[in-house]
Order: structure tokens, then sequence, then C-alpha cells
């Protein structure tokens, strides 16, 4: 009977190490799609990756089309092209072809520079009946996707010379700034650059780059190397020390029972039970970091009316990138008043509590508040 229980407290101990034993890296590069940009330190795929997988300001999230999406907390969202890890370059799409998307590209807030300088460019519309040529093409970016069959709309670098002898037929519809590197086509994509954490030498070494604390937020961005695939946090390792000791101590216990049985055999039926204590494992629940779904259901609703016009112009959703339509349902996040598209903002809340535009927490006891009286109406916004 004794040796029953020593295989019984053995397998115990195996079950305990088990857990530490599968605790391997799951920061494993992933990506939204089959043709998208690998994702992996100092970028995560919210929802997808664990804190300790990034580093705060480097957030990315996938659309409906699975394109790879980054949120910058002052501007709009953009699509990622391309990251070069080694050059700790990020390429973005400005789409410019989009309604009212010829905006600045802010980075204020953000870990991103420009990979060389911010570059003013003034975009025109130019009148094909009148338009004359002019001898500064190599400043001269078209956008036919813009174009017509009458107008012509083309972004020129800002210079007082160069706007100075633009034809009268080109008529300035906005100046902007942009990030631009040496071989860059702003027209196609930007380029912003990273500094902090640096990860070039484990890069050019083939190596994984990882923080060197686990506290994502602490902010002082030191990394180590490891070999890709083969890092093990410092909460495994806390896990296995503790899945160790404990092991130990139950096998200790497990040898003191059995001597104890063997000198005392005239008592062997009494001390045949294992004096341990029960044990219970209780999983952890898994932490939230978005609202719950009652918090979301109050924030108001409206149907696009007739006129698709909002009260900040904003005519987009920007989480898919979709146009509104009419008919369509909306939903208003109280505390700054920015519109979505219901299903896109509500999957986006069940994981952030901030708004994807202006990135402000929303408090639910105030945002429950605010909205008590709101309801889902039919409204003609204009």
């Amino acid at each position: 009977m004794e040796k029953k229980h020593i295989l019984l407290l053995i397998f115990f101990s195996l079950f305990l190490l088990k857990p530490i034993a599968d605790a391997k890296d799951n920061c494993s590069p992933v990506s939204c799609g089959p043709n998208e940009p690998e994702i992996r330190f100092p970028f995560r795929i919210l929802g997808r990756q664990s804190n300790q997988c990034g580093f705060s300001g480097f957030d990315i999230f996938c659309d409906e089309q699975n394109k790879t999406i980054i949120l910058l907390p002052l501007s709009l969202t953009y699509i990622v092209n391309k990251i070069s890890y080694l050059e700790q370059v990020i390429y973005i799409d400005p789409e410019f072809c989009l309604p009212n998307r010829i905006v600045s590209v802010n980075m204020t807030n953000t870990p991103f520079r420009s990979h060389l300088w911010m570059q003013s460019y003034t975009f025109y519309n130019c009148s094909l009946q009148n338009n004359h040529s002019f001898n500064f093409s190599d400043a001269n970016v078209p956008f036919p996707c813009l174009s017509n069959g009458n107008d012509s709309i083309i972004a020129v670098e800002s210079n007082p010379w160069i706007s100075g002898h633009m034809p009268s037929s080109c008529k300035v519809m906005t100046t902007i700034d942009v990030p631009v590197g040496f071989n860059s086509d702003f027209g196609d994509q930007l380029e912003m650059m990273w500094f902090t954490p640096f990860c070039r030498s484990c890069e050019s070494e083939g190596k994984a780059c990882r923080l060197k604390s686990d506290d994502n937020d602490n902010g002082d961005g030191q990394t180590i190397c490891v070999s890709r695939g083969k890092g093990i946090s410092r909460i495994a390792m806390y896990g296995l020390s503790v899945g160790i000791c404990g092991s130990t101590l139950i096998c200790i216990m497990v040898f003191k029972r059995y001597a104890s049985s063997r000198v005392q055999a005239h008592d062997d039926s009494n001390n045949q039970g294992i004096g341990l204590s029960t044990i219970a494992i209780i999983r952890q629940p898994a932490s939230k970091t978005g609202l719950d779904g009652s918090t979301i259901e109050s924030y108001p609703k409206t149907v696009f009316g007739e006129s698709c016009r909002l009260p900040n112009d904003d005519a987009t959703c920007a989480i898919c990138l979709s146009d509104y339509k009419s008919k369509e349902s909306l939903r208003t996040i109280p505390e700054c008043n920015h519109y979505f598209h219901v299903e896109c903002i509500d999957e986006w809340l069940k994981l952030n509590a901030t708004c994807p535009v202006c990135r402000k927490t929303q408090e639910s006891s105030t945002l429950v508040t605010r909205s008590k009286a709101s309801s889902s109406s039919s409204v003609d916004l204009s």
C-alpha cells in the first residue's frame, strides 16, 4: 500500500511540473495574413500576443481583410506595408487616395520618428485645359487616383520659389508634413524609424530580441538577445523554481513517511494514509483589459442618415477604414464623441478600454452615467 502512495505522489509532482515544462516562449513571430509582414518584438498583435511579447506603443491590429494596421495615437490608422527589423524602419501606406486622408502624419507621443526628415508637400489641383509644363518635375508627385478628366492632382515639395512659379491653373488644396527617406516615394509609402528598444545587434546576429525585464511598463527599453524560439521569461523561471522546490519537498515527505512506516511495521495499518492536506489548483482568471459587455452596450447607437454627414465630418470608420453608408448602425464613444461601426468598435472595446482614434481611457462609471438616456434611433446627422 505504501508503494502505491509513493507512485501517486511522484505522479502528482510530475503533474505540477507539466505546466512549467510546457511554458515555452509564446512570443513566436505571427502575421495577420499569408502575405502580410511578420510581427515580432517590439511589435505585438493585440488580442493574439501577451504584453511581454512587445513594447509600449508598438501595437498592431488585424482588420477584417487580414491587413496589418498600426494605430498612431494622435492620427489615423495606417496599413503597414513592410517592417525592417534590422534597420528598425516601418513602412506605412498613407492612403492618400481615400477620402479625407490627405493629412499630416503626426508622430507626437509615439515611439517613431522620421527616417531622415519631415518633408512638407503642397497638393495642387491643376486644370488640364489650361495647364502649362513647368521645370521642376523631380519634385512633382502625381496622384492619378485623385484626378479626373478635367483636373490633375499633384503634390510638390513646399518651397517659396516653386510655389511662385506654379501655373495659374494650379490651385492649392492643402499642405502636409510626411516622413520621407532618400529612396521613398511618398505617394506609395512613408518611412518611420524607432530607436527604443534597440534590437539591431540581436537582429544582426540572427537572434531574438526581448525585454530584459518582464515588466513592460517600466519604459527603460533595456533588451537582451536570446536564441530564436528558446527564450524563457522571468515568470517561467519563477514557476520552474517553484515547481522544482515543491517536487523536492514532496519527495522528502514521501521518503520520510516510508522510512517511518518501515520502522513502525506493527502500526502499518494506521500509517497507510498519506498525511497531506488537500491541494487545490485554482486557475487564475485571465486578465481583462477591455470593457464589459453591459458598458459597451450602454454607449449610444445611431443609424447613419440619408445626408451621410457626421458632426465631426469624418465619413470613414477608423478601425475597418470603410466609408459609412446610409442605414448603417454606428456607435459613439461619449468621452470623445468619435463614431465607429457598431461591430468594429464592440470588438475593439472588448480588448481595449481606449478610443482607437484619440486613445482616451474610458471610465465605466462616467460613460454609463452619460449614456443612460441614449437609445438606438435613426438620425439624419446633417
